[in-house]
């Protein structure tokens, strides 16, 4: 090990990642401002509205996001008051986390990871996601697409802040074929996904959407079992060739607990990721900066 990685070795505490990287990559205001209206319920379509408007760019995002196939709107929408109508608070909510936090991170240089197939990738686990919650019948579909997408948002902290740790942490996991999230907690005292859950936390981003993230390699434990267990088998099938045999083997790899807690065949899992593989080229022009 270098001795900058034992610097980094001596330095990392989850704290110190939370702060270091709320400060470098801090959520817009216009963030806080969309969650204090909607929290608040009283206010009132227009408020959301103004309140987005202050943010041209995000303006124009959203409307395209609203005008796309990710939606299936009929009617062309033109203004931000009329996208709050038709797509409503909560999913406003959601895209603006999601457009948000990838533009906050734009950024971001690290050689330890090639960004652009990491946002790739975190929107595949986001189609994946959406998919089974739809699949699922699940009420808001769209929040686990924005689980989904910040998943791995530990990750993407600890590539560019201890970057010859974070690859240690592979190299071990990959040599002694166990789990990352265990090597990742020997080796640092905590994983990606609890580092990723504290900093949404921080965000101050919904509770659910933390606990989604911290409970992603272990939904048993997971106080929303359901929600859990999707996000978990996103973040397993996501990256997946779509053809029976590989997608059996990672069925094969999935605890029974999750299967029973979603319901979940193999040929389910099939149906999933070719549904959201279909999303994938258009989501990924619309989300990532």
């Amino acid at each position: 090990m270098s001795e900058e990685a034992v610097q980094q070795l001596t330095d990392v505490s989850m704290e110190r990642l939370v702060t270091q990287s709320s400060r470098l990559y801090s959520l817009p205001d216009v963030y806080l401002k969309v969650k204090h209206i909607i929290d608040d319920p009283d206010s009132e379509i227009r408020q959301l509205g103004d309140a987005l408007m202050t943010d041209p760019s995000l303006s124009t995002r959203l409307l395209t996001i609203a005008n796309s196939a990710f939606y299936g709107l009929c009617n062309k929408v033109d203004t931000i008051t009329r996208a709050v109508q038709i797509i409503g608070f909560k999913q406003i909510h959601n895209l603006v986390v999601a457009t948000s936090i990838t533009h906050a991170f734009q950024g971001l240089c690290s050689e330890t990871v090639n960004i652009e197939k990491f946002w790739m990738a975190s929107v595949e686990r986001a189609l994946v996601a959406r998919a089974l919650a739809e699949w699922k019948c699940f009420p808001e579909a769209e929040r686990m697409f924005v689980a989904g997408l910040l998943l791995d948002v530990g990750h993407l902290v600890m590539y560019e802040h201890v970057p010859e740790l974070a690859q240690k942490a592979i190299d071990c996991a990959e040599a002694q074929s166990k789990p990352l999230h265990a090597v990742e907690t020997e080796l640092f005292g905590f994983s990606a996904a609890e580092l990723g859950a504290s900093l949404a936390t921080h965000w101050q981003l919904p509770e659910n959407l933390a606990s989604q993230i911290l409970y992603q390699d272990d939904p048993s434990l997971a106080p929303n079992k359901i929600e859990a267990a999707i996000a978990h088998v996103a973040k397993q099938l996501a990256g997946t060739v779509p053809e029976p045999e590989a997608v059996g083997e990672v069925f094969d790899t999935l605890s029974v607990d999750v299967k029973e807690t979603l319901g979940l065949s193999k040929e389910d899992c099939e149906d999933i990721l070719m549904t959201a593989l279909n999303g994938l080229s258009e989501t990924l022009e619309l989300i990532i900066p």
